[in-house]
């Protein structure tokens, strides 16, 4: 086969390393995983030319397991085509966390835990939050009074205070723990900080109270969570230094991938693994998109590559996208960096210019003749949310007809939007593949067993039993298409006074009659089919909940990646019933709940994690964050208004911010400022500092999605969803900026 022929940027680095720290600045779509793998392929025969009585390894550490399994194979295909060795040897690929729990599990008497410690997942760390805030609700119910706005109805108020600050605090003492772990705070050294302070820092007092509970329920299990094992893992290497000899001798070369969206803990691990010696951090900090939901932040990266100690080697040619695409994605950090109206967010980007591949590159850009951008904005033209959707459909129905060999996605703000799109194109009968946070499958599947298991809460109520019939047995056996109507076997089913009679007879019955139904045969043989499977179901109660789930899912699904879906939910609900070994039916239900309302991050049986390749003629519907590190052929970028993507100008709203919270507060970045800040600030600066990086991150989330498409660009918005309140939101400011620039460019 003939050589592979790398970009003179690509060569520097594959080549020419040879120890020490570098640090790597690569654009969309410059091959950065290409690199870091035949970098790591190059020492991994150097390594195994060395002949050393100990094993030694080039460790790959990256953000997400799906990237894992991609170098996994990247670097195996090279090993064992190119360079003759063992495709799986010489190298270990891991996410930082599973690091972290390498190094904690190899030695956990050395921070204190169990040989057989386990390690509670995001759901269920959230599960216990959410119990312990509920229960401490009562006694801090002054919280709610000192913080809500004066101007809630009675009726208002009293949703606010049974349901939404309540979920507020959830989040809030989430963010608060994970901060504090990331600053390597105990419970006791906050709660000896704030023990004489002012009525002023009672909500950080609460989240105190929630993380001392917190810790003490993980400790109760014998447990730890992912933000734990960072923290252990600095801690057991800096009280053994002879254990981190071994590893720092077992690792002599440490590959980061997606530097820009390590946090301060997992640098110091790495600074720690690699004794600040062989270590090279790869990333691009105009794509750091998670900096306000994580305590991650470019600038960690950024100081690294500026560093004098540090070699710095920049990726910046990509065949990813044709010229115009790439002089708008260029032009957008321009404008921000020297022009942007907001001063304080000209500081969002990193200074480097997307460069094309060269014309005999092996992927070279598209033509700039096949090359389209449209920004769909005209001066007094406003368009409601539903008239994007439908615009956005009516043109994917036109253009997939003819360019069913080309790639198309719609990327979304947020998951929301993508639901209601994907409706829309079942409808239109359009194909469609979800990269949503959860999938309408597994929605779906998660729906119908929660109405199975509600009704197996409460096998004596008959309307339960009719919302089981109606939501689950009728569209699986009759479908939408039935020629009966409904509402009967649902009446007739919910007026039945005594269920046990009609599920467990004493002898044999007709049941038309005693269904009153002896003229409707093909509807009285459905129900009687229902029974029998409802019957089977209340036999299954003695079950395990996973095998009550598994036995269900046999009886209502037929399609393998139903039944797939199932086997998943069952495991994490077995998950769910180890840590809470008092839920009853209800508590699984919640939270089935929780993923059909898509409260938890919960992927259905697709690509998404094994890694996504577009399927051409198909639309794909993602959020914008789930869209890095993909392209596609043709893009659109919908609601890209001022609501998504503010600019700190007087008339952006944020997301962030609750609307029954006074003074526009946000109440996370109040509590994290006064509890983790050197400085106390002014009530209403931190709520100002979080709008900025909040800001800046959306500029970048813009960056990131313009960069997803190769040949075709389309930009939509719409007046946001309380238009019709006259509260209208406009075409983000970045972009209006970027239709003028067009108009000067073309």
């Amino acid at each position: 086969m003939p050589p592979i022929r790398f970009r003179e940027a690509q060569r520097r680095i594959i080549e020419e390393y040879s120890g020490g720290l570098m640090g790597i600045s690569a654009v969309p779509g410059s091959g950065k995983t290409f690199t870091l793998s035949y970098l790591a392929a190059r020492l991994v025969q150097e390594l195994a030319r060395e002949y050393v009585p100990y094993e030694r390894e080039v460790l790959i550490v990256t953000f997400a397991n799906a990237a894992v399994n991609s170098f996994k194979s990247k670097i195996a295909e090279i090993l064992q085509r190119e360079r003759r060795l063992l495709p799986y040897v010489g190298y270990r690929v891991r996410t930082l966390h599973g690091l972290a729990h390498d190094i904690v599990r190899e030695r956990p008497g050395l921070v204190g835990l169990a040989e057989d410690f386990q390690i509670v997942d995001e759901r269920i760390a959230a599960a216990i939050v959410r119990d312990i805030v509920h229960s401490h609700l009562p006694a801090w119910s002054s919280l709610m009074d000192d913080y809500l706005s004066n101007t809630l109805q009675p009726a208002q108020r009293q949703r606010v205070e049974r349901r939404d600050f309540p979920e507020y605090l959830v989040q809030i003492c989430e963010r608060f723990i994970k901060h504090a772990k990331d600053h390597l705070l105990q419970p006791i050294d906050l709660q000896e900080k704030f023990e004489d302070a002012g009525p002023e820092y009672n909500l950080v007092r609460f989240a105190i109270d929630v993380y001392i509970d917190y810790q003490r329920s993980l400790a109760f299990r014998g447990a730890v969570d992912f933000d734990d094992l960072v923290r252990l893992a600095i801690e057991g290497l800096q009280l053994d230094p002879q254990y981190l000899a071994r590893l720092q001798e077992r690792w002599p070369y440490i590959l980061e991938d997606e530097a820009q969206d390590s946090s301060r803990l997992q640098e110091d691990m790495l600074r720690l693994l690699t004794g600040s010696q062989n270590w090279v951090r790869v990333g691009d900090p105009n794509q750091a998109i998670n900096t306000t939901f994580t305590t991650a932040s470019p600038h960690y990266l950024v100081r690294f590559l500026e560093d004098k100690h540090v070699l710095s080697r920049p990726l910046p040619n990509s065949g990813r996208s044709g010229q115009p695409i790439i002089n708008m994605a260029n032009e957008l950090v321009r404008w921000a960096v020297n022009n942007h109206p907001s001063l304080e967010l000209r500081d969002a980007f990193y200074e480097q210019d997307i460069l094309p591949a060269e014309p005999d590159d092996p992927q070279p850009n598209p033509l700039d003749q096949e090359t389209t951008i449209h920004i769909h904005h005209q001066p007094g033209q406003n368009v409601t949310p539903q008239q994007e959707i439908e615009m956005v459909v009516r043109n994917l129905a036109r253009w997939l007809p003819d360019n069913k060999d080309k790639t198309v996605a719609v990327l979304v703000p947020e998951n929301n939007r993508g639901f209601k799109l994907v409706e829309e194109l079942r409808r239109e009968g359009i194909p469609y593949e979800e990269l949503l946070r959860s999938t309408t499958e597994a929605r779906t599947a998660a729906s119908y067993l929660r109405s199975v298991l509600l009704y197996l809460a409460a096998p004596n109520d008959a309307g339960v039993l009719a919302r089981l019939y109606r939501e689950v047995w009728w569209p699986l056996t009759m479908g939408p298409d039935a020629e009966f109507d409904l509402a009967v076997p649902v009446q007739v089913i919910s007026r039945q006074r005594y269920l046990e009679n009609l599920i467990w007879p004493a002898e044999e019955f007709d049941l038309a009659d005693a269904l009153s139904l002896p003229g409707e045969p093909a509807i009285v043989q459905n129900i009687s089919e229902f029974i029998g499977y409802v019957r089977r179901w209340l036999e299954a109660l003695a079950l395990p909940i996973d095998q009550l789930i598994l036995t269900v899912s046999q009886d209502i699904f037929t399609r393998p990646p139903d039944i797939a879906l199932s086997y998943k939910i069952a495991v994490l609900l077995r998950s769910m019933a180890a840590n809470n070994p008092g839920w009853r039916l209800k508590d699984f239900a919640e939270e089935l709940r929780s993923i059909t309302e898509n409260q938890r991050k919960f992927i259905g049986f697709d690509d998404a994690t094994e890694g996504f390749e577009p399927t051409p003629g198909v639309v794909t519907v993602a959020t914008m964050h789930a869209a890095k590190g993909l392209e596609w052929d043709r893009v659109y970028l919908m609601a890209v208004n001022n609501y998504g993507f503010p600019s700190l100008q007087p008339e952006d709203t944020y997301v962030g911010e609750r609307w029954f919270v006074r003074d526009h507060l946000n109440l996370e970045a109040e509590v994290l400022s006064m509890a983790f800040s050197e400085n106390k600030l002014p009530e209403g600066r931190a709520s100002q500092v979080l709008r900025e990086e909040y800001a800046e991150e959306r500029l970048r989330l813009l960056y990131v999605a313009i960069t997803r498409a190769r040949k075709e660009l389309i930009i939509t918005w719409n007046m946001g969803r309380y238009w019709d309140r006259g509260i209208i939101n406009h075409l983000a400011n970045p972009t209006l900026y970027l239709q003028e620039w067009l108009k000067g460019a073309t």
